[in-house]
């Protein structure tokens, strides 16, 4: 079994503290996403486990074994640098098959390893090359070639695919993920890119101020944030989060922002009647907006950004900015027309004082103060 959990763990450097009494589970072949902004601890946590940082208090297990004191050979552990880490004037053979000669493998149990990774990665022509030959994803290869044949129990991943360009990191998350499912070894990938987060992990931790926020999978944490910061973090664009009360007018409910009433529509006033006149966070992802044509609004359109197959709408209500996202082809609208905005009856209610999350609403059902917040 290869699970890891992390009791109580502080790491603190002289009198700064950067993480307090952090608590993870990982489950055995997981492959778990620590994301958050730089400087929120997730890298530090990554290199604990990897026994490279010690742990000022708390503990550390790898499978049923505490691991606080040992040694980072003795943890059979295999860690990705964001900067490959690879010898230059050793060939992509002798790269890859470094870590078996120190632990005494034989020529042929070496080859076998060597040539079973390069076949996987798609590299076995590389391997008489040198580094600086090799391209910035065929070099990435390398460094999980050289991971890979190690046949850890834990795979680390320290924002690997960062000196890529756009392409290859799109290119690279397939991989990534087409490799997991076929060694399913236990993997733990840090970033600070939501896209990767959303894309890679079984489940993600995010991360603020070395603290963690919320642990779920990627379309829990979408959907069900556990506060304004995890609302804004993820998702393309962010959900639009602004102050609001709601109101009952005519057996409806509207959210009166700003002194602009928007609709919501599709759900069951029950949902929602103890916030009612209430001052409160409303949460919105901009796909959740529908936006109607009426001259009379004091809504506006600001920038029109056209992505292709979508296009995000910016919206000016006084001092408050709103972001739609719709369809490209059904994209109707000009800039500095007026539109009225509609919610569809996907949304969440954050407190306004402590911004942490209420309830949430959809047009099917409610899951009123669920708390999906680990620790």
């Amino acid at each position: 079994m290869s699970d890891i959990k992390l009791k109580k763990v502080t790491k603190a450097y002289d009198n700064t503290i950067v993480i307090q009494n952090l608590n993870l589970d990982i489950k055995d072949k997981e492959f778990l996403v620590l994301v958050g902004p730089s400087g929120c601890g997730k890298s530090t946590i990554l290199r604990m486990i990897a026994g490279l940082e010690d742990i000022t208090s708390g503990e550390l297990y790898i499978g049923e074994k505490l691991v606080n004191d040992l040694s980072p050979k003795d943890r059979d552990i295999a860690m990705v640098f964001q900067n490959y880490a690879l010898y230059p004037h050793m060939t992509v053979y002798d790269n890859i098959s470094f870590g078996l000669k120190l632990r005494g493998f034989t020529k042929y149990q070496i080859r076998e390893r060597v040539h079973y990774a390069a076949k996987m990665l798609g590299i076995e022509n590389l391997l008489d090359r040198k580094p600086k030959t090799l391209s910035g994803g065929q070099r990435q290869r390398v460094a999980l070639g050289r991971a890979i044949v190690r046949d850890p129990k834990v795979f680390l991943l320290d924002e690997p695919l960062s000196n890529l360009d756009a392409k290859l990191r799109t290119q690279m998350r397939l991989e990534l993920k087409r490799l997991h499912s076929k060694i399913k070894t236990t993997t733990i990938y840090v970033t600070h890119d939501q896209v990767e987060a959303m894309t890679l992990g079984d489940r993600i931790v995010v991360m603020n101020k070395g603290e963690i926020l919320q642990v779920g999978t990627p379309m829990e944490v979408y959907k069900y944030p556990s506060d304004t910061f995890v609302a804004e973090f993820i998702g393309n664009p962010p959900m639009n989060i602004v102050p609001c009360f709601l109101k009952l007018e005519n057996s409806e409910i509207f959210a009166d922002i700003s002194g602009y009433s928007m609709k919501i529509c599709a759900i069951d006033i029950n949902k929602v009647r103890e916030y009612l006149n209430k001052k409160a966070l409303l949460g919105v992802r901009p796909e959740d907006l529908k936006l109607e044509k009426s001259a009379d609004s004091s809504v506006k359109i600001d920038i029109i950004e056209v992505l292709g197959s979508d296009s995000i709408l910016n919206l000016v209500l006084k001092d408050i900015t709103l972001k739609a996202k719709i369809k490209t082809k059904e994209q109707l609208f000009n800039t500095s027309e007026r539109v009225n905005v509609l919610l569809k009856g996907d949304f969440v209610l954050f407190d306004a004082d402590t911004q942490k999350a209420l309830c949430y609403v959809n047009s099917d059902k409610a899951e009123e103060k669920r708390q999906l917040v680990n620790n």
